[in-house]
């Protein structure tokens, strides 16, 4: 049998160095993700991910991280094809002394899962146990099998409906299982789990040892009790040439990998293979570059980018401007608007296409929306480099409409469908940034459905960078700018996305606390100088807006 695999293989490898690699789509081709903080390196995972055309995470939790990082990695994991397990594991795992750790990995999950939004969940646990590694083992490993087995029968009954996947090594089929001296410990183990990987850590599938002679009885096991298996394999520099890929090299790796989709796939029971993978870079003894500070502001009268270019970048260079939201008048041509985007890109003043009304929030107007992104994406496609709009940008207030008061819930529904609709036209095909601004107040406002969820979480989640409405003329203090802020701010760096501080300049002579009219320009820029300065450590924060262009110009020195 072993020579008939050798000669399979030699003609598989000769096939695919003259055709090309092509895993079969129906596998799982996943990696494992060592502890890492997720807020810092998630994008750095799927885009690593993506590139190996990984279509599985292992991803090695921390129950310290806030739930809200995962939901946010997962979704945005999940968006792109992947899916997400949450891993943990420590050698220790396997003695009962250590049992409530397993178990309390488990109730986090589940608790997890509970919480998480829809595609925000994780896929399911995997148990990365990995006793041998102990000093138990090798004074006596059939008593540490023996704890092992009931940590896990404890873990998985906890587990309940959750998906559980493990890992063991390929030499456990000479281990007998404790209280079933006939049957081996891997027949045991397997049966436990949805699905198990096989740590086969060779570099090479033939042979005597070669990954397809070592792991032959654990595919007759699993395809007999119809459980799911995968090959484990490492890049890593194990110290032993032969256990590791890591001389050969990725390339080398890959073809092997395919070929055992091809000839392991023959087994009912495979179902793909996981490598060791991301690890967070060492950090770097460099100095890290200050953020760039945005300044930005409102031009809400459409006509001022045509009819007053010049006077609006000669604004904006005095007040060193680098961002513009700009409301356009969607009859206009294209070639309307070339001129002015043209010369603010070049000043260095990113440009994002703006609109919005109360009425907007309604899905009747979902159409009026649709018409701002298309414009947006079809004027882009025709423009050159330095003239395209960088975002769209939306101001919806529905709060100002009667409906609210006696609907609230309902409208809230139907503006988050439209926020969907919006983030997800404006994202096809596109890199434009999508954003919105959202009134501070929003924090105590339940998610229609997913009460448990604050809205203005939900929209933070939904969005590119969201500008917070924190309308008042103080800095500091209860009820001051930072204090209405705090809680967007915190779950902002949270996910790591960008926030915006938004103060007014409109003159309101009912609630003069909510703008700078009164105090003049001058004491704005000393109270933006205290907020920048305060929230200098928020990775989050990128700077603020001014509303609005005109109520600035005007305004008092």
């Amino acid at each position: 049998m072993k020579n008939n695999w050798l000669v399979i293989l030699s003609i598989s490898v000769a096939f695919l160095f003259l055709t090309g690699f092509s895993s079969e789509d129906s596998y799982k081709k996943a990696m494992w993700v060592e502890r890492t903080e997720i807020n810092d390196h998630g994008a750095a995972i799927i885009k690593e991910a993506q590139e190996k055309k990984i279509n599985t995470l292992y991803v090695n939790v921390n129950p310290d991280t806030p739930d809200a990082s995962y939901q946010h990695f997962n979704e945005q994991a999940q968006q792109v094809g992947i899916s997400v397990y949450a891993a943990g594991g420590e050698p220790d795992w396997a003695l009962e002394a250590n049992q409530s750790e397993l178990i309390d990995f488990v109730i986090w999950a589940k608790n997890f899962q509970a919480s998480a939004g829809e595609g925000q969940q994780f896929a399911g646990i995997h148990l990365r146990i990995q006793p041998q590694y102990l000093n138990e083992w090798y004074n006596d490993p059939f008593e540490v099998v023996e704890q092992w087995k009931t940590n896990i029968e404890a873990a998985v009954t906890e587990a309940g409906s959750l998906k559980t996947t493990g890992v063991i090594p390929f030499w456990l089929d000479t281990t007998q299982t404790p209280g079933d001296p006939d049957l081996p410990f891997n027949e045991w183990m397997i049966e436990q789990f949805d699905e198990t990987t096989i740590l086969a850590y060779r570099d090479t599938l033939e042979g005597e040892n070669g990954i397809v002679s070592l792991t032959e009885n654990e595919f007759e096991a699993a395809d007999r009790l119809e459980k799911k298996l995968m090959i484990g394999v490492t890049i890593a520099e194990t110290g032993s040439n032969h256990t590791t890929f890591f001389e050969e090299g990725q390339e080398d790796m890959e073809m092997h990998l395919g070929v055992a989709d091809r000839h392991l796939g023959e087994h009912p029971s495979y179902a793909g293979t996981l490598v060791n993978g991301f690890q967070a870079p060492e950090p770097e003894e460099s100095v890290v570059p200050e953020k760039e500070e945005i300044r930005g502001t409102y031009i809400w009268h459409a006509p001022d980018l045509i009819e007053k270019q010049d006077e609006i970048l000669t604004f904006a260079k005095e007040q060193n401007l680098n961002l513009l939201y700009t409301r356009l008048d969607l009859r206009k041509p294209f070639t309307a608007y070339a001129d002015f985007v043209e010369k603010a890109n070049a000043a260095g003043i990113e440009v994002h296409a703006m609109g919005g009304h109360p009425s907007w929030a309604k899905k009747e107007s979902e159409g009026r929306i649709l018409n701002l992104v298309d414009y947006v994406k079809s004027y882009n496609e025709s423009s050159g480099s330095g003239q395209q709009f960088a975002g769209i940008h939306l101001d919806v207030e529905p709060y100002t409409d009667p409906s609210w008061d006696t609907n609230e819930q309902d409208v809230l529904r139907q503006w988050m469908d439209n926020l969907e609709v919006f983030v997800e036209e404006t994202k096809r095909g596109s890199d434009l940034e999508a954003s919105m601004d959202l009134a501070m107040w929003f924090d105590d406002l339940p998610t229609p459905d997913h009460p448990d969820t604050p809205f203005y979480q939900w929209v933070i989640d939904t969005m590119d960078h969201t500008s917070v409405m924190a309308f008042r003329d103080q800095a500091k203090g209860p009820g001051g700018i930072l204090d209405v802020a705090a809680n967007e701010l915190s779950y902002a760096e949270e996910v790591g996305k960008k926030m915006l501080i938004s103060v007014e300049m409109k003159e309101s002579k009912a609630n003069p606390h909510i703008s700078f009219y009164e105090e003049g320009a001058v004491i704005m820029e000393d109270m933006l100088t205290i907020v920048n300065e305060e929230l200098e450590s928020n990775a989050s924060y990128n700077g603020s807006v001014v509303h609005s262009y005109r109520y600035w110009r005007n305004a008092q020195p």
